[in-house]
């Protein structure tokens, strides 16, 4: 059957100097999709922190270069980003010298896919302070889950459940539980959380 999602297909306009590989066209598509930075420190240890884009809070397909496809109550929130360039990623002061260009479509999408875009939202959320490294969305929600009320600390159950509410609350999400085992044992995990 699948989901009404919008396809859209956009193009960065910049002005001539500016070339395709310079730094400012690959800020764009950072400010967009997020990106994780790679700091490495003089004792050896090496840190990743992910910086968010318009569209990290989102699941999303990229069926190909310069194109995403989204949930439809996602749109405004790419929409201002071509009008005004407002990212979480970069504060700039101005928009820049740049235009967007886009072209939408709604499109239905099968829930197989969208279930794949959940579930890579679910992991592109880090969780620190559970274990030694850094534990997706989804494996925070269920480690918790399954420690029950006595074993956790500090209202981490309301924390998590209130970081993993959005994303259950989706459209997307909800035609996708059906047809994915992992989003099911996800949601399960989700409300014995809340009930924590």
């Amino acid at each position: 059957m699948g989901v009404r999602s919008y396809f859209i297909q956009y193009k960065f306009i910049l002005p001539d100097a500016i070339k395709h590989s310079s730094y400012t066209y690959q800020k764009l598509f950072r400010a967009l999709y997020g990106y994780t930075q790679a700091v490495f420190k003089s004792n050896g240890k090496v840190y990743h922190y992910h910086r968010n884009g318009v569209l990290s809070d989102t699941p999303f397909l990229r069926p190909g270069k310069n194109c995403v496809i989204i949930p439809t109550n996602s749109l405004q929130k790419l929409v201002d980003f071509f009008k005004t360039g407002r990212n979480p990623t970069h504060r700039w002061k101005s928009k820049g010298d740049w235009k967007a260009v886009y072209y939408m479509n709604e499109k239905d999408v099968d829930e197989k896919k969208i279930a794949e875009a959940i579930i890579t939202l679910l992991n592109r959320f880090q969780v620190t302070g559970i274990s030694e490294k850094p534990l997706s969305l989804r494996e925070a929600v269920e480690y918790i889950s399954s420690k029950g009320a006595s074993n956790v600390k500090g209202g981490l159950n309301v924390t998590l459940a209130a970081q993993a509410k959005p994303i259950v609350d989706l459209d997307w999400f909800k035609a996708a539980v059906p047809v994915s085992n992992e989003l099911r044992d996800f949601y399960l995990s989700y409300k014995n959380l809340r009930a924590i």
